[in-house]
């Protein structure tokens, strides 16, 4: 697996270590002395589903919670994700997503209480010759310029996918909302599909979260000119930057969509420990600290913004609030304004995949297929239009790629040829995992070459260790420099997890950890990066 973004600069450190303090001394300065806090007894963590990007302050907000008396447990989900496991019925006592107008539309259960933490807006990080070059740098262009720089090839950029990132998602729907010329309640008839369209031709690096596309970003520097994401993102990578090649942060004049981060209470036997951590979270010396440190904006009118963070006023647009009008935009994303994408699924059906091993992969199968449309990432996960896919699997030989093209009136027949594939694999024999992988590249070589604006990825999935045909050592001895297309493993059941990282770090690409979490879970994560 590549390597986690570098820490944040050290005040984000020295934050995480003087928080309890300096909460304890403003509670002495205005109650006298007082002891030390413990934590919640009798309810055990308090549980938390946060956005994924907030996993670098983890820290800060464990330390702060312990040091109001309260036990934290956090885990992370996109946005999507958070609601959807919610209403499937698993257990957190809150969620904190980076943007609360989607959960509290999708929520079946509303939030007992929310409180509005920290703020950062949505922005387009710009290198600063391009910035110059497309006169932005004098003043901020419209979502309208930006399409335009966009679609005659000015303008490369990258943005998650809205179907799996909140920044790509409000990106998307602050696209839709200048263009209709609404500051809220937008309608699916008012969208601008042109508009969309011309501002998508830009978008050359996807991804499923957005602190992953800013390490992508850094890779491939050298071909993109911008990147959206959340201004604190923005900052963080700036702060490794030369001064010379940091980016420009640039609001549009027509608006931007902002995250609001509300933590949001689900279980009412927690409110005491809730309001625990609203206050400790929302006082001055985390706001001060931990919350600047990570360029973020305070909720707390007392204490004062990273000096980072650009002062100017920028309109604020509303995210929709209609689930029927978030539904069509992102299903249209998918299946007709985004770039085409070509799938390249590298499938282990070695004899230890035999049973519960295998189900699971068919299972996952069947998902991307359109088995589940009851959910809407499920429905955003499956292969859509213009997608072609190339099922791949191998044992200690390597089979013929099954292409399944979804083209007009036959994307249907390809999600039941997708099906029928996926019953009729059997595990057997050894397993020949960088002789199946050589293959995967060279076919994606090829498809690199014949359609070049295309997205094409490669999905590996393997259990075991590879014992027959290519060695890892002459895999990557083949791999000819960057090569066309990165590589996504997937860590399952004994497979090696030294080799698969190296493989995900020599391509650009991450690994997926399946050894605790349903193959189908994974496999629609995934799809967010192809």
């Amino acid at each position: 697996m590549r390597a986690g973004r570098q820490g944040l600069p050290a005040l984000f450190l020295v934050a995480c270590v003087l928080l309890a303090a300096c909460s304890r001394r403003d509670d002495a300065a205005a109650n006298g002395p007082t002891a030390p806090s413990t934590p919640t007894a009798g309810g055990g963590s308090f549980s938390i589903l946060a956005g994924s990007e907030l996993k670098e302050m983890a820290p800060a907000l464990t330390q702060a919670a312990l040091a109001a008396g309260v036990s934290l447990q956090l885990s992370y989900a996109g946005t999507l994700d958070i609601v959807e496991r919610i209403n499937g019925g698993e257990r957190f006592d809150a969620i904190l997503p980076p943007n609360g107008a989607y959960p509290t539309l999708a929520l079946a259960q509303p939030p007992v209480a929310r409180d509005k933490l920290f703020y950062s807006r949505v922005a387009l990080g710009v290198k600063p010759d391009k910035a110059r070059q497309l006169g932005w740098d004098r003043q901020p262009p419209t979502w309208a310029d930006i399409a335009r720089a966009a679609s005659t090839g000015k303008l490369r950029y990258a943005m998650a996918n809205p179907t799996a990132s909140n920044t790509g998602m409000s990106a998307l729907f602050a696209v839709a909302s200048a263009a209709a010329g609404k500051t809220e309640d937008l309608r699916a008839d008012e969208v601008d599909t042109p508009t969309i369209k011309a501002f998508l031709a830009g978008q050359s690096l996807t991804a499923g979260s957005s602190g992953w596309l800013a390490e992508a970003f850094g890779q491939d520097a050298g071909t993109l000119d911008a990147m959206v994401n959340y201004e604190s993102v923005l900052l963080q990578a700036n702060a490794r930057r030369a001064p010379a090649d940091a980016l420009q942060l640039i609001y549009p004049r027509d608006g931007v969509i902002s995250a609001d981060y509300p933590l949001m209470l689900l279980n009412a036997a927690r409110r005491a420990d809730y309001d625990k951590l609203v206050q400790a979270y929302k006082a001055t010396p985390f706001q001060r600290e931990a919350v600047a440190a990570a360029f973020l904006r305070p909720s707390n009118p007392e204490a004062s913004a990273n000096a980072a963070l650009p002062t100017q006023a920028v309109s604020e647009l509303a995210f929709p609030n209609n689930l029927q009008v978030i539904d069509e935009v992102l299903s249209a994303y998918q299946s007709e304004w985004r770039r085409p994408t070509t799938s390249i699924l590298v499938l282990d059906v070695s004899s230890s995949m035999y049973g519960k091993r295998l189900e699971g992969m068919r299972d996952a199968l069947l998902m991307l297929a359109g088995a589940d449309s009851s959910r809407a990432s499920a429905r955003y996960a499956r292969f859509q239009a213009r997608e072609k896919v190339a099922l791949i699997t191998f044992s200690d030989k390597v089979a013929s790629p099954r292409w399944v093209r979804f083209e007009g009136a036959r994307a249907e027949a390809g999600h039941a040829e997708v099906r029928s594939f996926a019953s009729a694999m059997k595990a057997d024999g050894r397993t020949a995992v960088y002789s199946a992988l050589d293959a995967a590249e060279r076919l994606a070589r090829d498809e690199a070459r014949q359609e070049p604006g295309r997205f094409i990825s490669i999905l590996l999935l393997t259990d075991g260790e590879s014992n027959s045909g290519l060695r890892y050592d002459e895999f990557k001895r083949r791999w000819s420099g960057p090569g066309p297309v990165r590589v996504f493993p997937i860590l399952f059941g004994e497979g090696n997890v030294r080799e698969m990282d190296g493989v995900a770090q020599l391509t650009g690409g991450r690994t997926f950890d399946a050894r605790k979490t349903a193959l189908t879970q994974v496999f629609k994560e995934i799809r967010g990066y192809q």
